[in-house]
């Protein structure tokens, strides 16, 4: 009898570790996951602010600026890209934060009529959205700058 009692007690310290670890590692992938949306949520929005900054600059005309700063922080060995598309006048925005590879597209309202980039760190978090006016080709260029 008294071994009969251990041995139902040994299996149910086994379950109960084995629950145990279960939750750990959905709580562990749960985590995981939280922090990748949380990274795309952010670039989503800083994405739109950017789509939002062109076409103001284009509104407004030739010699206006916008000074934009990424509102996340990064760490050594993080970057983000900001690339201005003319083919389908859209925005990227191309990351690589943790290791991770991240790519958010915009769709401009403005035309987009040169390609520009800036690569964003965490020692250079700012960059211009700047409208320059091509008077032989009649066109409003909105650039990307340092």
């Amino acid at each position: 009898m008294r071994a009969q009692i251990s041995l139902d007690f040994l299996f149910a310290v086994t379950l109960i570790t084995l629950t145990m670890v279960n939750l750990v590692y959905i709580a562990s992938s749960e985590t995981s996951y939280a922090e990748t949306f949380d990274v795309i949520t952010k670039l989503k929005v800083f994405s739109i602010d950017v789509r939002d900054s062109v076409t103001k600059v284009y509104a407004v005309g030739d010699g206006f600026s916008i000074k934009k700063e990424l509102s996340m922080s990064l760490d050594a060995g993080d970057k983000v890209t900001v690339t201005l598309v003319p083919s389908n006048d859209t925005i990227m925005i191309n990351a690589t934060i943790a290791g991770r590879k991240y790519l958010v597209i915009q769709k401009s309202p403005v035309p987009i009529y040169r390609e520009s980039s800036v690569t964003l760190t965490a020692a250079k978090k700012e960059f211009h959205i700047v409208a320059t006016y091509n008077e032989t080709e009649e066109r409003l260029y909105v650039d990307v700058s340092p």
